[in-house]
């Protein structure tokens, strides 16, 4: 199945390579910026923990906390870093907190590039296609994200692989995800222990995991705009649709609004996108004025037929 299918009808293999050069740097100022705005709302949160104003400082957390999903995903593709140890060690360590396991997230993550919009194959596909405003909400608010990833997590560390992964999850990494499955409940058992016996169990509570479960909605309301209603199918040119963001919501998302450029060329790192989006935008799927925009199309799809088709089928 051809699923790059337009790609060199918009960019010649010649053009691409002056937009894949990695840089150490703009990875370094985007994770730096990125930990700081983390720091400072994680400070809020713990001078408001006594106050009426801890569930909006924690809301406020877990706004900014919920855009890891960018560096996790940028670093799946080995592309924010040019020094691999960086790559690797960062992806590490934001996969801990973002409460995702990092080998099963990079395949699911390729197989979701492989077959992008084909239903049954793309693990990612938003919505089914007979959308219902259940359906939508239940996306919305992050239960199927928490269900799949806490049973992936706890299946392999028991040694064991959930059917519908065997088509992406490569037979010889199985061994490794399982080992990565222990060492990462081990660690966060190694936190929740630690937090206890210094007399804060409190603190993962409030700077962390209240934090991750109440911002992921909003990720998952962001993450629809990426492919909802976009055709179904390999072309890149109709399956997948870039979002105007405003400059701070573009940094802290990494870019990541430019998703049909991202999908067009993955290898490109998150701080080419921008130029890579003026050299080949107008070729692409046509650009969502916003966020606000992409759902209030939906939605009032939702309520005046009771229900939306959900893509198109491939042709």
């Amino acid at each position: 199945m051809d699923v790059a299918r337009g790609r060199e009808a918009v960019i010649d293999r010649k053009a691409v390579k002056r937009f894949t050069v990695r840089s150490d740097g703009w990875g370094l100022v985007y994770l730096g910026g990125h930990m700081a705005a983390l720091l400072l709302t994680g400070a809020l949160v713990w001078q408001c923990r006594a106050s009426a104003l801890l569930l909006p400082t924690i809301l406020l957390h877990g706004f900014v906390m919920c855009f890891l999903f960018a560096p996790v995903h940028e670093c799946a593709h080995a592309t924010p870093f040019r020094t691999r140890w960086l790559n690797e060690g960062a992806y590490w360590l934001l996969c801990l907190v973002y409460l995702v396991p990092p080998d099963v997230f990079r395949h699911s993550h390729l197989a979701h590039h492989r077959y992008t919009q084909i239903r049954g194959r793309d693990p990612d596909m938003v919505l089914p296609r007979q959308a219902t405003l259940g359906d939508y909400l239940w996306y919305v608010s992050g239960i199927p994200f928490w269900r799949r990833n806490f049973l992936w997590l706890v299946l392999h560390a028991m040694g064991r692989i959930e059917p519908v992964q065997v088509y992406f999850l490569p037979r010889q990494r199985h061994r490794r995800m399982f080992r990565e499955a222990r060492v990462t409940l081990a660690v966060y058992a190694v936190i929740l222990a630690g937090a206890a016996a210094a007399g804060e169990w409190s603190a993962p509570l409030i700077l962390w995991l209240l934090p991750r479960f109440l911002g992921e909605p909003c990720m998952r309301w962001m993450r629809i705009a990426e492919h909802g209603e976009c055709a179904e199918g390999p072309d890149l040119r109709r399956n997948t649709r870039t979002t105007r963001a405003p400059a701070w919501l573009r940094a802290l998302f990494w870019n990541m609004s430019y998703h049909a450029e991202h999908h067009l060329v993955p290898a490109v790192p998150f701080h080419a996108l921008p130029a890579l989006h003026a050299a080949v935008g107008s070729r692409l799927h046509p650009v969502a004025e916003g966020y606000f925009a992409v759902h209030g199309t939906a939605l009032a799809a939702l309520r005046a037929q009771g229900g939306v088709t959900w893509g198109q089928p491939a042709e």
